[in-house]
């Protein structure tokens, strides 16, 4: 029985063509890769979430679909230093397009301080994306 859920399990919102559901998201510089990848969730509710494999945390945030095959959202980081404190908050704000099992982006990521002064200059980035699938146990 619990294959048959599972082989007949279909990503949420599959009655028709939308961006909701997990995806593995791959970052690129103008430079090339950007040395890291995101698993990302469009929820339902224009809830956002991600985690990198680069640094510890989550980011949550907002996302839209303002028309059909079209996706936007901002999320925020919190990173923390070692005595826990807050360290600097990290803002991307994204667009970019989808089809059934992939997406592409472009995306600009901003860091302050805990006073609300910029890092470093806003970041760049393109990104692709494969909706995670569900596999059988």
């Amino acid at each position: 029985m619990e294959a048959a859920l599972v082989a007949g399990a279909a990503p949420a919102g599959a009655a028709g063509l939308t961006v909701r559901g997990a995806w593995l998201i791959t970052p690129k510089t103008a430079a090339g890769p950007a040395g890291f990848q995101a698993v990302a969730a469009f929820a339902a509710g224009g809830v956002f979430i991600t985690i990198g494999s680069d640094e510890d945390g989550t980011g949550l945030g907002e996302w839209t679909s303002p028309s059909k095959g079209h996706f936007a959202f901002t999320y925020l980081n919190f990173h923390f230093g070692s005595d826990g404190s807050l360290s600097n908050t990290v803002k991307v704000a994204a667009a970019g397009t989808f089809k059934a099992k992939s997406l592409t982006g472009h995306a600009t990521l901003t860091a302050v301080d805990p006073t609300g002064n910029p890092l470093f200059p806003p970041q760049h980035f393109s990104f692709t994306g494969k909706r995670i699938a569900i596999e059988s146990p």
